[in-house]
């Protein structure tokens, strides 16, 4: 099994998860995943709780991102434009490598991410709008490049009382969204209503957007964190992708 691509000479390492009873015949969605700026992708694995979840065969990666000076995680190099961030070029060596190491429905990519992942995450699903099916990102930043490569459906989570990331930035990745699918400012509530969602565009438009303010201000420990992931995310995500046509 893979457990690293290279770029640029080096080699970046990531997790793969095959579901058990893989079957090379069968072709899988593919799910990558981000970690935020202090998080492994070893530690986003265990509380992403993306396997298992999904109503559709599905593989799931999680790459490793590069550390600044300061020794954080980071998907970007200092200056980098907003439509090309180092770290684009990391996806399609995933992409690629997966392609020609499984059984891939080339049309159902995915990429999922929190905070520091979240905001590379939004900004892939511009830049790379035209492989990516869909977004599920969580406490994201709103930096995107000025043209997309096509339309993407999203569910966008974001705690309103987030103190990492405003809600602001989630309001303004929302408006970019809707923009990049062509769709009205109207919404109505959906599923998953435990998340307070609600859903832009027709029921049945192959490209959605839904808008998930969470109210999950408090750790199961108690302790007061507004930008953590919550209990039952990850199956929501993956249940939003498997309804995608």
């Amino acid at each position: 099994m893979a457990d690293h691509v290279t770029l640029d000479g080096a080699a970046r390492g990531m997790i793969v998860a095959v579901p058990e009873g893989y079957r090379p015949d069968l072709p899988h969605s593919l799910v990558v995943a981000f970690h935020g700026r202090t998080n492994s992708n070893a530690e986003v694995r265990r509380y992403f709780a993306l396997e298992g979840q999904a109503g559709e065969p599905a593989i799931v990666v999680y790459p490793a991102s590069l550390k600044d000076a300061r020794g954080l995680n980071v998907w970007a190099d200092p200056g980098d434009p907003p439509h090309r961030l180092r770290d684009f070029r990391l996806f399609d060596a995933v992409l690629e490598s997966m392609a020609a190491t499984y059984c891939l429905d080339m049309g159902r990519v995915f990429v999922v991410g929190h905070s520091l992942g979240g905001s590379f995450a939004n900004s892939l699903a511009c830049a790379r709008g035209g492989e990516i099916r869909g977004l599920a990102s969580l406490g994201g930043g709103s930096a995107r490049p000025k043209d997309c490569g096509g339309p993407v459906a999203a569910m966008v989570l974001h705690n309103p009382r987030d103190e990492q990331v405003p809600l602001s930035e989630a309001l303004r990745l929302r408006r970019a969204l809707l923009a990049q699918d062509g769709l009205p400012t109207g919404s109505e509530p959906d599923e998953p209503h435990r998340f307070n969602c609600r859903r832009y565009g027709a029921e049945g438009e192959e490209n959605p957007v839904l808008w998930c303010p969470l109210a999950d201000d408090r750790t199961r420990n108690g302790r007061f964190y507004p930008h953590q992931w919550p209990q039952g995310v990850g199956a929501a995500i993956m249940a939003f992708f498997a309804r995608l046509d």
